[in-house]
C-alpha cells in the first residue's frame, strides 16, 4: 500500500510538472514574477550551500553545489506551481482527461522503476 501511494503521488507530481512546462510554453510567461523566482532561487541556493558545507565539501564546491541545487529546485517549484495554476484554471480541457490520466499512469510506472533502481544502487551505501 505504501509503494502504491508513493507511486500515485510521484505520478501526479511529475504530470503536474509537465503541465507546468506546457503552460509556460503556451502562455510564454512564468507563473511567478521574476522577483519571486529570484527569491525562491536564493533560498534554495543558501539551503543547498549549507547542506553541502555540513557534509564536508569545501567552500567552492559547496557554492557550486548550492547553485546547482538552487537552480534545480527553483525549476521544480516554478513548474509545479505553473502546473497547479494550469490545472485549476481549467487547462486540462485543452489537453483532455484521457491524455492526463494516461500520463499519470506512465509516470507512476516510471517513478516506481526509478525508485527500485535507485534503492538497489544505493543499497551498498546504507548497509
Amino acid at each position: 500500500m505504501k509503494t502504491l501511494s508513493v507511486a500515485v503521488l510521484m505520478g501526479i507530481f511529475l504530470v503536474d510538472m509537465g503541465l507546468g512546462l506546457f503552460a509556460i510554453f503556451l502562455n510564454k510567461e512564468s507563473p511567478f514574477p521574476p522577483a519571486i523566482v529570484l527569491l525562491v532561487f536564493s533560498v534554495m541556493f543558501i539551503a543547498g550551500m549549507v547542506f553541502f558545507e555540513k557534509h564536508g565539501l569545501n567552500t567552492l564546491n559547496s557554492i557550486i553545489g548550492g547553485a546547482l541545487a538552487g537552480f534545480g529546485l527553483c525549476f521544480v517549484v516554478v513548474l509545479f506551481v505553473g502546473g497547479l495554476q494550469f490545472t485549476l484554471g481549467g487547462g486540462i480541457s485543452i489537453i483532455g482527461w484521457n491524455q492526463v490520466i494516461s500520463a499519470v499512469a506512465v509516470s507512476m510506472i516510471t517513478s516506481i522503476i526509478m525508485l527500485k533502481v535507485l534503492s538497489y544502487k544505493l543499497q551498498k551505501y546504507f548497509q
